[in-house]
Parts: structure tokens; C-alpha cells; sequence
């Protein structure tokens, strides 16, 4: 209970911390991976106006361009305003294609002609997307020379997330090295905090465990006492209706004491299984057969069913697997009515000896059945059966989750329940 609790909240801890960080960790990222591409936006405009301002007092068009393409990765396309082109890139593929696409665009936006000004002008700063789909910057230049208008058109690749890799990867190892820091301080805090909690449940276990070995003894002395009673000379009926009534109070206690033992036991890990080659059918018959009596009493029928072919042999703890099966067939002989059937089925599925007991009684609601394996829980409010104590589901949990089975619930059509026991074949050691 302890291990569960404490694995639920380094769970949730884990969770909100992790959220929280990464939140924050994109925030962070995406406004620096903004700031980085308006500063790259900047930096193409301040490219095309030193182009521009450069180009008016030179003309040493194709070495500077030349110089640019090589450093900065730009296409340019310059040409005159009777559109006799100078000079254009080709240090990309289909760069011609993309600087058509952009000015394409731009006759759509600025107007693309005759510059009627004595002065060199610059359109805006345009993003738009290539054939291939990559994204682009582009302006247009218009450069007032000596000689007229010549035309440069600029388009350069916008940088995408992976130019930005090493401030995304700095971010995360930050990210990282404060997560991995908080949870280490979480775990700590939540083991100082669930110390107190611990011991006191450590308490209560050997206590019970303390009292359960010493009920043993004295219970012990009070059957065979009973024993003595009832046939002893002179004993009448009523003596020994009495002692009978008595003898079977011990035998219920006995049996709880059994179960906070074995429970007690779980808890403190040195529960030990003792597993073996098994002879399944063997073990369904004899079950069958035990509470076939049991089930005739209280006039009630019980089936078996199990397919024609031999179970090939189980390796497992057969008296463990035999605690378990009795346990539920004895639940269903409790909260079923005279004149009704409990059917315990066996079969193979996906390398499982799957083994169902099902009944047609009062049937589990779902809210019970969310506790169903809770200790001490018990479904019957009243307190009516006095044969259980609510420990016979949490004890079968606790011996199929060590054998490494599962148990299935569900409600049987007309009425009912029924409880499916997967139990791994496994291999022999």
C-alpha cells in the first residue's frame, strides 16, 4: 500500500514538473527562436540598403554580388528598368524560378517599373514559399545610378528550426538539468514525508502479525476443548449444540487469523512460493468435487467445464492456486441463491490457464466493485454473512499478482458475477 501510494506520488510529482517545465521551456524557445528570425529579417534589410547605397557610386555589379552569394547564401537578379538583365545567381538550383515567383508576387502588392524619383527606393521585406515549399525572404531594389534605374531583386532562405538547433538544444539541457534537479529534491521531500506514515504502518502490521501469533495457541486450545465437551460422558444435546456453535466461531477466527498472517506475511516481503509442475485438471476436479458437497447443502448446482484434451502441466504453486479458486467458488456459493448454478470453466488463452467462476447472485455494483479488492471492504453493508470478513478478495489479489496472473471482473448476463483468474503458464527453472 506504502509502495503503491509512494509510486503515485513520485508519479504526479513527475508529471506536474515535467509539465511545467516544458511549458516553459517552449516559451522560452519560441520567443528567442522569434527574436533570432526578426533579428535575421533586420539583417536582410540592412543587406539590401548597403547593396543599394553601394551600387550607386560603383560599378563593380558582379564581384560584389559574387562576394555576398558566397558569404550570406543570397540569389540576386539584377536588371535594368528596360528589364535587360545584368546579372543573375546560380549557385542554387531553380534559383531563377524562385526570383520569378517572387517578383510575380510583388506586382501583386508594390508596383514593379519605372522608377519616375531621383532617388533609389526599396519595397518591403516579403516572405513566400518556393516550388519546393522552402520559405524565402525578398525585396526589391530599385538603385538610382548615373547611367538610369537598375533593378536588384534579393531573396534569401529563411532560416528554420534546425539553424536555430544549438539555442533549442541549450534550452533543453537547462531544461533538463533543472528537472532532473527538482525531481531528485521531490523524492527526497516525499520520503522524509512519508516516514512518519511509514512507520506507523509498519506498526499496525506487526501488531497484527504480534496478535495473529498469539490468537494461534489459545484458539487451538479452545477446539480441542471443545472436542473434550462434546464427547464427553453425560454431554446433552444441548451442551453440545452449544459447543458446536462455539466450534465453529473458532474455526471463523481461525480462518481470519490465517488471512492476516498470510497478508502480513505479503507485506513484508518474505512471502516464499514453492512452484511445481501441476496437473491442472487434477486440481479443477478435486476443487469441483469438494464444493460439489458444499454446493448440494445449500441447494444450489454446480457445473464444471473444461475442454476435452488434457491441460498440459502448469508450473506453479499448486496449494496457492488452490487457495485462490477456493476462494472465489466460496464467495459465489456465499451470495448465491437456493435453486441457482455456479459454472467454473477452465480453458487456454494466449499461453494463460484462464479459469472463471460464475454465478448468477446478487451480483457487484459498480461502485463496490471499484473496492472490491480492498481489505477488510465487504459489498454486504449489513454484515449479514458472518462467513467472511472482507479479507477472501484482498488475499486472492495479493496470490495472483505474485504469480504474475490477473484477475478480471465482470457481470454475468441475468444476473451475477464473474470473477476470471489468468494464471502464466510460465517455464519450469
Amino acid at each position: 500500500m506504502i509502495r503503491n501510494l509512494k509510486r503515485k506520488l513520485y508519479f504526479l510529482f513527475a508529471s506536474s514538473i515535467m509539465f511545467v517545465f516544458t511549458i516553459v521551456f517552449f516559451l522560452l524557445a519560441s520567443e528567442n527562436i522569434e527574436t533570432m528570425q526578426n533579428a535575421e529579417l533586420n539583417f536582410v534589410n540592412r543587406q539590401a540598403t548597403n547593396l543599394t547605397l553601394l551600387f550607386e557610386n560603383s560599378t563593380n555589379y558582379v564581384e560584389n554580388l559574387e562576394i555576398c552569394e558566397q558569404k550570406y547564401d543570397y540569389i540576386f537578379r539584377l536588371f535594368t528598368e528596360h528589364d535587360e538583365l545584368l546579372y543573375e545567381s546560380a549557385n542554387i538550383k531553380d534559383a531563377a524560378e524562385t526570383i520569378d515567383l517572387f517578383l510575380e508576387k510583388l506586382k501583386f502588392i508594390e508596383s514593379v517599373g519605372t522608377n519616375e524619383a531621383s532617388y533609389s527606393t526599396q519595397s518591403g521585406t516579403h516572405t513566400f514559399r518556393s516550388v519546393n515549399g522552402r520559405p524565402y525572404y525578398g525585396i526589391l531594389c530599385s538603385i538610382y545610378t548615373n547611367e538610369g534605374y537598375l533593378n536588384l531583386a534579393i531573396v534569401k532562405e529563411k532560416s528554420g528550426i534546425t539553424a536555430f538547433s544549438s539555442t533549442v538544444m541549450h534550452y533543453f539541457l537547462i531544461w533538463l538539468i533543472v528537472l532532473i534537479a527538482v525531481l531528485f529534491v521531490s523524492v527526497l521531500i516525499i520520503r522524509q514525508a512519508m516516514k512518519p506514515t511509514e512507520k506507523a504502518m509498519q506498526s499496525q502490521k506487526n501488531f497484527i502479525a504480534d496478535v495473529s501469533h498469539e490468537l494461534k495457541t489459545p484458539l487451538a486450545v479452545l477446539l480441542s476443548a471443545t472436542d473434550v465437551i462434546e464427547t464427553s460422558p453425560g454431554c446433552t444435546t444441548d451442551i453440545k449444540n452449544h459447543a458446536a456453535l462455539i466450534e465453529t466461531e473458532i474455526s471463523r477466527m481461525a480462518r481470519l487469523i490465517q488471512d492476516l498472517l498470510l497478508l502480513s506475511s505479503i507485506d513484508a516481503g518474505n512471502w516464499i512460493f514453492h512452484k511445481s509442475k501441476i496437473n491442472a485438471d487434477t486440481l479443477l476436479i478435486n476443487l469441483y468435487e469438494k464444493f460439489e458437497i458444499i454446493c448440494h447443502k445449500k441447494s444450489i448446482d454446480l457445473q464444471i467445464r473444461m475442454p476435452e484434451e488434457c491441460f498440459p502441466p502448469l508450473f506453479s504453486d499448486e496449494d496457492r492456486l488452490n487457495q485462490i479458486i477456493s476462494i472465489f467458488l466460496d464467495n459465489a456459493i456465499s451470495y448465491s441463491p437456493e435453486q441457482s448454478s455456479i459454472l467454473l470453466e477452465a480453458s487456454i488463452k494466449k499461453n494463460n490457464l484462464s479459469i472463471s467462476i460464475i454465478d448468477h447472485g446478487i451480483g457487484i455494483s459498480e461502485e463496490d466493485k471499484k473496492h472490491i479488492f480492498d481489505r477488510f471492504y465487504r459489498c454486504d453493508k449489513s454484515r449479514t454473512k458472518k462467513g467472511h470478513y472482507g479479507l477472501g478478495l484482498s488475499v486472492a489479489n495479493e496470490l495472483v499478482s505474485l504469480l504474475d496472473g490477473k484477475i478480471y471482473l465482470s457481470d454475468t448476463p441475468g444476473g451475477g458475477c464473474t470473477f476470471t483468474i489468468a494464471i502464466p503458464y510460465g517455464k519450469s527453472e
